[in-house]
C-alpha cells in the first residue's frame, strides 16, 4: 500500500509542529523564570557595593587585602580573612532616615571610619560608623545610614 505524497507531507507537517511543541514545552520553566518572575531584590539596603570587586579594607587596627585572589589579614587574625570579607559583603541593614539620624545623633559617641577600596577605582569608599549599645550606624555606599545588629566580635574580630 502506498501513501500518496499530499499524505506524506500532512503527517511531516504534523511531526514538524509536535516536535516544536515538545521543545516548548521543556523550556517553559526557564521562559517563565526569566520572563514573568521578578528577580529576588532585598528589601535591605547593603552596606558595600554589590556590583564593585572589593580589593582591600582598612579598619583602625586592621587591614584585608586581597594578593594574588587570597585574602591577607595584617596582622593576623583568629578568623579566616576570606570568611571576615564575606561577613562585610552580605552585611545589611535597616534604612535610618535623615530625622531618625538626627534624633540619634547627640547619643552616639565619636564616629570612627573604614577605607574600602574597589578594583578599577581610585578613591576609597570611606564608611563612616558609629557604635550604640544595641546596633552599629553605618553610611553605606549609596550614603545612606544603616542601622545593623552585630556582634562587635562579628565585625571586628
Amino acid at each position: 500500500m502506498r501513501v500518496s505524497p499530499r499524505r506524506r507531507r500532512r503527517w511531516n507537517n504534523f511531526l514538524i509542529l509536535a516536535v516544536i511543541l515538545f521543545i516548548g514545552i521543556i523550556n517553559l520553566p526557564s521562559i517563565i523564570k526569566s520572563y514573568l518572575i521578578e528577580p529576588l531584590v532585598s528589601p535591605y539596603p547593603a552596606l558595600l557595593n554589590p556590583q564593585a570587586e572589593l580589593q582591600a579594607m582598612h579598619f583602625t587596627r586592621l587591614s584585608l587585602q586581597k594578593s594574588h585572589g587570597e585574602w591577607q589579614a595584617s596582622p593576623p587574625i583568629n578568623i579566616e580573612p576570606q570568611a571576615l570579607i564575606e561577613r562585610w559583603q552580605q552585611l545589611t541593614g535597616t534604612l535610618v532616615d535623615e530625622q531618625t539620624y538626627q534624633s540619634l545623633q547627640p547619643k552616639l559617641g565619636n564616629p570612627h571610619s573604614i577605607e574600602v577600596w574597589y578594583q578599577g577605582q581610585e578613591e576609597p569608599q570611606r564608611i563612616t560608623y558609629y557604635q550604640a549599645p544595641q546596633f552599629w550606624l553605618f553610611k553605606n555606599w549609596q550614603n545612606e545610614w544603616i542601622a545593623v545588629s552585630a556582634e562587635a566580635g562579628y565585625l571586628f574580630p
